[in-house]
């Protein structure tokens, strides 16, 4: 063989290699060590926000004030979120809080198994391995849904959805009851305790039991422990002040769905433009009868979810208005759920035109760009906004000027569970080093936090 024969030999049996299942999977396995470093570079200047001080320091309070069982089971703005809490108070006794990324790691690697098990559903739904190696690529850096990946306290979201996709591939089989079912049951609990979405995903593991005909003592295994652990819990803890005080039309909840279906499929194509399309092109793929039973029952049980999920979110959030429905956390929900139809989309277009699956799939790959960005932008402006009230409480703390205002005040706005009786604490477990104002403005900025006069005013 000449050389040019064996040089374009070599090139034809490393394409095919490429191309091949295994050269998907090599591919994939890449994208998670590349996903990993970014994941890093978004999340090294995180730091405490929001919603991470009610578990550091309202939870806490709560359960010195009433006890354990309100600590663990009370509801926060409607969701039950025991296993979150335990999380977060195991991080705190082994780490202190000086650093965010022992709170942060457990969110991020919920989020990477998240997307490992959307990859098994995408398979087990018949999608081809290239086709699912670049949509979870671009699930693994889904800037679209950034809150979930970099706010320490989306753990809970995570958490009920991970638990979900487990149980969906676990009871995702025929016959009787067996252990596959009794780990669900386990699973799905977990799921149920870690947030407001645990009902919603209870109804779709039903709803994928039932269209796979499994007998009702299997369902009854898998599903009741969830309705009854709820029924408890609701009737004895849950409150949602925000949902008894809503004052949007309830009217509007179908189109705040719809808007929640919008916004999802916007993150997943990566072009806002060709959203429509892919949301025809996934609900096609779902009700067409070419496709095989077993992958049509799993998807339209994603669809069923995602969007009785929407239309449950829409009840209670309605009074936000509907932009509301496109904000991050619910993308990134919609988009674990939606993403296998969307790829078994892009497969089914080779039934039609071997080069059209081969352009949804470029566009795809940009969707992996598009959000790796957006990952990036959107989660340095999150930590930017972190740092800044951080700034904020240590200037305070060095400045002595902490005595002569309110102790109930809250200095950040955003952090309404700071409140200047706790920064000495803050300072006491090493989350904040006090600064003492080197300037006229930063003891303006302190004063202004504090709401004392400017220095000569009465």
């Amino acid at each position: 063989m000449s050389l040019a024969g064996w040089r374009s030999s070599s090139v034809a049996d490393a394409r095919r290699r490429l191309a091949s299942d295994r050269g998907a999977d090599i591919t994939f396995t890449s994208a998670v060590a590349v996903s990993l470093v970014l994941l890093y570079l978004v999340g090294r200047r995180q730091w405490f926000i929001r919603d991470d001080f009610a578990f550091l320091i309202t939870r806490n309070l709560i359960r010195t004030q009433h006890g354990i069982d309100a600590w663990l089971l009370a509801a926060q703005d409607g969701h039950w979120m025991t296993p979150p809490i335990l999380v977060y108070r195991v991080v705190q006794n082994l780490f202190g809080i000086d650093s965010y990324w022992p709170f942060l790691v457990p969110t991020m690697a919920v989020h990477v198994l998240t997307v490992l098990l959307v990859r098994a559903v995408c398979r087990r739904c018949g999608v081809t391995a290239w086709t699912t190696t670049i949509m979870c690529s671009a699930l693994l850096v889904f800037g679209s849904g950034w809150e979930n990946i970099v706010f320490g306290i989306q753990i809970t979201y995570n958490l009920s959805l991970c638990s979900f996709l487990a149980v969906l591939l676990l009871v995702d089989h025929g016959g009787r009851l067996d252990r596959r079912d009794v780990l669900a049951a386990i699973v799905g609990l977990i799921g149920l305790m870690s947030s407001g979405f645990g009902p919603f995903f209870a109804v779709g593991a039903a709803v994928l039991m039932v269209l796979r005909r499994r007998p009702w003592l299997a369902v009854a295994v898998v599903v009741a422990p969830q309705a009854l652990a709820f029924g408890a819990w609701y009737l004895k803890w849950y409150e949602d002040p925000v949902a008894d005080t809503v004052t949007g039309p309830r009217s509007q909840v179908p189109a705040y769905a719809v808007r929640s279906v919008i916004a999802t499929f916007e993150g997943l194509a990566g072009i806002a433009a060709l959203s429509g399309v892919a949301i025809v092109a996934a609900i096609a793929v779902t009700l067409w009868p070419g496709t095989l039973t077993g992958p049509r029952r799993l998807l339209t049980t994603l669809w069923v979810t995602a969007i009785v999920m929407f239309l449950g979110v829409g009840l209670s959030r309605i009074s936000f208005g509907l932009d509301s429905a496109g904000v991050s956390r619910y993308r990134y929900m919609g988009a674990m759920l939606l993403a296998p139809a969307v790829a078994a989309a892009v497969d089914a277009i080779a039934r039609w035109s071997p080069n059209g699956r081969a352009t949804a799939r470029v566009v795809l790959g940009t969707s992996v760009v598009l959000n790796a960005g957006l990952l990036h932008t959107l989660g340095a402006e999150w930590s930017n906004r972190a740092h800044e009230a951080k700034d904020t409480y240590e200037l305070i703390a060095g400045s002595g000027l902490a005595p002569e205002a309110d102790q109930t005040l809250h200095p950040a706005e955003f952090n309404p569970d700071v409140s200047v009786y706790w920064l000495p604490w803050l300072v006491d477990e090493g989350a904040l080093r006090p600064r003492v104002p080197a300037n006229d403005a930063e003891l303006k900025r302190v004063r202004d936090a504090l709401r004392l006069p400017a220095v000569g005013e009465p």
